[in-house]
């Protein structure tokens, strides 16, 4: 009866039908039913004549009508994210359109019907089958974006050249090999992505797309970067990473960061303008349990000695080994580091990708014992696909008897598996050669630096002091012709992340801009870690007089104490106490005791963390993070008590513990209903931020099951998974009980929330000082979102905010 409606908004539901009635609705113009559950687009829809935009993305669609040619006013057509295999001829009729979604189908062919849509000026078909872009794509003369990523397209056709008021074209995750000439006609084009393809050159064609700002060709096989690419003037991202180039991959980027454009130009004129040589050195990192004979592995693959008497390495030794690999002379830096559990939070600052690890295990102990997959999964996260020569050592007492196949299958970088004794000097050629082999086959030993930083790296190792000033260190660059401040800067970072030197002069506390030896900090470090009594007596805190007490002056003199306390801070090792005299609290050296008052009154909300494998630095770095809030002063060595505080007034308290043995990290949260959600969400923002920084972490989410704290907890993402396939109920056999799926997740996140992560919504955090939680703005539809003190949200357009504290 409504047929004066000119918009009907029904998104987000669970309708599962179009009804015929709709045909009476003449005068609407825009129609949304995206996210619901609709398989069949009715014949009734031919009628709506006056639409001008259809919205039926998320649904269970598995063909487009012929009657869809009725609708010739539409300017956006929106079908992501169906089942669709094919666009029908029918689509020709509708030349008005200027968005055409059809993303996340399964279309195998762009027909040759779409020559007909002239108008359009945005083509989305990424995540499809389609093999090939027909030729007469160059009909679509205003287009400005073209999406075609996740395809199996193997060519850019030259008819692409048409397409001359492109400003975005996305061919990521295709088959192509080749950048057309053609591509320089592209020269509106501001976004140029064709990452992960199998590419091989970067055409001088490049140079006409001067009005470039993105350029990615992330993981490609591009061996070299011609000149003309630094005529793009314009460029704000350039994206070689997971290239073959002989570029320090420091340069072009980590796995999450871009190298910047400035930087990579920069270090091009460098290999253009002068010599260059190969870097010529690797890190070869030994872990591994305690007492398991890394040391003495080192002695007898360097040196050919064996000590008996062999002492316990503290912490961490750094030495070099010279070797010849090629015919090239290679220099390693050896890293041993000690297994014993208080050093293994800091080991994650050293364990680098691009390096060569030798896991060193016991023979006589099992593979439990020697904890062979803790380590191979430490290995991954921090040393990615860096390859592992497992080492069985002791043989002469028994053999290792570990699952080779099993271990082999799981972690592929494993390259090699070697038994050896240190005393019989058994197996220890056999892990020499072994060695060889693999550092021969680490691209960055061979990557070029030009030969003035290679003079400045070599006399930063040669000094004698453990640390200098900034000033000295650019003196060192004049000296040796590098009086750019740009070369400058760049060659302590690269230094920096190779782990040559330390320099944090970004830090907002640590800018004091000296230049130091990794061995100074680390040396230093463990000292502090390793003193009995800051383990026995004071349980963890340590005052300046504790500095001066255990570290040697001359090396440590008491100016310096503040800043190795800063550099503890930065690591998330230590945070400051609230009392008059200074002093700090070192969270991995808390008793192992978990205090008496950490039992919780009342009702309660859980959350729950299960790793594959629990680094022993998450809870200690959660500690330090979250200090602030600590209630009571309760801590111990592997939990925390919190509060949610405002104006004065508790309202919340949380035990955050974790089970290092059953490898899960549980959050209980009580008191005031009302805020429990935001609090949760504060923390789980502490837990990401720490989860992120552990690249390859295996970890999953999990809640109880209401009123049944005995039944094993419920998988969060596969619940939300349920909910964003439309579900409303989860049925539990067991109990023979049935759930309501949006009442269960509205207690633990709101679902406006879990609606925009689903549709993968960019976010920009920003924490607040003075206020515990974080503010998020919604950028993808330039409406700004806000999150109350109450953890509840408020949509605002304009300058005005809403509500108490809100960013």
């Amino acid at each position: 009866k409504l047929t004066n409606l000119t918009q009907l908004i029904l998104y987000n539901n669970q309708i599962t039908q179009i009804p015929e009635a709709i045909a009476k609705l003449t005068n609407l113009t825009q129609l949304h039913l995206s996210y619901n559950k609709i398989t069949q687009i009715p014949e009734a829809i031919a009628k709506l004549t006056n639409l001008t935009q259809l919205h039926l993305s998320y649904n269970k669609i598995t063909q487009i009508p012929e009657a869809i040619a009725k609708l010739t006013n539409l300017t956006q057509l929106d079908l992501s994210d169906n089942q669709i295999t094919q666009i029908p001829e029918a689509i020709a009729k509708l030349t008005n359109l200027t968005q055409l979604h059809l993303s996340d189908n399964q279309i195998t062919q762009i027909p040759e019907a779409i020559a007909n849509l002239t108008n359009l000026t945005e083509l989305y078909l990424f995540d499809n089958q389609i093999t090939q872009i027909p030729e007469v794509i160059a009909k679509l003369t205003n287009l400005t974006q073209l999406h075609l990523s996740d395809n199996q397209i193997t060519q850019i056709p030259e008819a692409i050249a048409k397409l001359t008021n492109l400003t975005q074209l996305h061919l990521t995750r295709n088959k192509i090999t080749q950048i057309p000439e053609a591509i320089a006609k592209l020269t509106n084009l501001t976004q140029l992505d064709l990452s992960y393809n199998q590419i091989t050159q970067i055409p001088e064609a490049i140079a006409n797309l001067t009005n470039l700002t993105q350029l990615d060709l992330h993981n490609n096989k591009i061996t070299q970067i011609p000149e003309a690419i630094e005529s793009l003037l314009e460029l704000e991202t350039l994206d070689l990473r997971g290239n073959p180039l002989p570029i320090s991959p420091e340069i072009l980027g980590s796995s999450d960061n871009v190298g910047s454009v400035k930087d990579i130009f920069n270090y091009l004129r460098l290999l253009r303008s002068g010599e260059v040589r190969p870097l010529n050195e690797a890190k070869l990192l030994l872990i591994g349990q305690g007492s398991v004979g890394k040391t003495s592995l080192i002695e007898r693959l360097i040196r050919d000695k064996y000590d008996t008497n062999q002492p316990q390495t503290d912490g961490l030794n750094v030495e070099t080994w010279n070797v010849q690999v090629n015919s090239k002379d290679i220099r390693l830096n050896v890293w041993d580091f000690g297994g014993q559990e208080i050093y293994h939070a800091t080991h994650q600052f050293f364990l680098t990708k691009r390096s060569l690890y030798l896991l060193v295990c016991n023979c006589r102990t099992s593979e439990e014992e020697n904890r062979i997959e803790y380590w191979l999964k430490l290995i991954e996260s921090f040393g990615g696909k860096s390859p592992v020569i497992i080492v069985g050592n002791k043989k002469d007492e028994q053999p290792l008897d570990i699952n080779r196949k099993a271990l082999r299958e799981k972690y592929p970088n494993i390259q090699a598996i070697i038994e050896t004794s240190c005393q019989d000097n058994i197996g220890i050629d056999k892990l020499r050669t072994a060695i060889l082999q693999q550092v021969a086959k680490l691209k960055e030993v061979y990557d070029l630096l030009p030969l003035t930083w290679f003079e400045v790296k070599q006399k930063l190792e040669s000094m004698t002091e453990d640390f200098i000033t900034y000033n000295r260190y650019l003196n060192i660059c004049h000296e040796n012709k590098i009086p750019e401040e740009q070369n400058q800067e760049q060659l302590i970072d690269l230094l920096h992340r190779l782990g040559l030197v330390l320099n944090f002069r970004d830090h907002p506390i640590l800018k004091d801009t000296n230049v130091l030896k990794p061995n100074w900090v680390t040396e230093g470090i463990y000292a502090l870690l390793s003193d009995e009594n800051l383990k026995t007596k004071t349980k963890g805190i340590f005052t300046p007089a504790d500095l001066t007490r255990i570290l040697n002056p001359e090396r440590y003199p008491t100016e310096r104490h503040k800043y190795l306390i800063g550099l503890m801070k930065e690591f998330e090792l230590c945070f400051a106490l609230e009392c008059e005299a200074p002093q700090f609290l070192i969270a991995g050296l808390l008793p192992k005791d978990q205090p008496d008052k950490t039992k919780l009154q009342g009702e309660t909300l859980e959350f729950q963390y299960h790793y594959k494998v629990l680094p022993e630095s998450i809870i200690s770095r959660f500690i330090v993070k979250t200090h602030e809030k600590i209630h009571n002063q309760i801590y111990w060595r592997s939990g925390v008590m919190l509060q949610y505080q405002q104006y004065n007034e508790i309202y919340n308290i949380a035990r955050i513990k974790a089970d290092p043995e059953d490898k899960k990290i549980f959050i209980t949260i009580s008191r005031r209903k009302e805020t429990r959600r935001s609090f949760l969400g504060i923390l789980r923002d502490v837990f990401q931020k720490i989860h992120k920084s552990l690249p390859n972490l295996e970890i999953t989410e999990w809640v109880p099951v209401p009123s049944h704290p005995n039944h094993p907890p419920l998988d969060y993402q596969e619940l939300l998974g349920l909910e964003a396939m439309g579900e409303s109920t989860i049925t539990i056999g067991k109990l023979k009980l049935k759930l309501d799926l949006r009442q269960l997740l509205d207690g633990y996140e709101d679902i406006g929330i879990r609606q925009r992560k689903l549709k993968g919504d960019e976010f920009i955090d920003i924490e607040r000082d003075d206020l515990p939680l974080t503010v998020n703005f919604n950028v993808s539809d330039r409406r700004s979102k806000t999150i109350n003190q109450h953890g509840e949200g408020d949509n605002f357009a304009g300058d005005r905010v809403k509500g108490n504290k809100t960013g």
